[in-house]
């Protein structure tokens, strides 16, 4: 749960299937020029909630638990886009 306020969870019914645009953080693992780039990441799964803090997405959802819950930085999320509604 976030310090900024409760999540808004997703009913039962209506859960929506997303992908979620995020600006993820990167490495060079190798002798580089200073170059750095805003890289996009997709994830995609089931909207659980989203605070000022963090959207966070669920693999599975069964009888009021979520399976392998992803928490993304709500300050970097670029778009959210609903695939389908569950």
């Amino acid at each position: 749960m976030d310090t900024a306020g409760a999540p808004r969870k997703e009913k039962e019914r209506g859960l929506k299937l997303v992908e979620v645009s995020w600006v993820d953080a990167y490495t060079e693992a190798s002798w580089a020029e200073y170059k750095p780039e805003t890289i996009e990441t997709k994830t995609y799964g089931i909207l659980v909630g989203k605070t000022r803090q963090w959207t966070t997405l669920a693999m599975t959802q069964e009888k009021g638990y979520w399976g392998n819950l992803w928490y993304i930085p709500t300050k970097n999320v670029v778009s959210i886009r609903v695939i389908e509604t569950l």
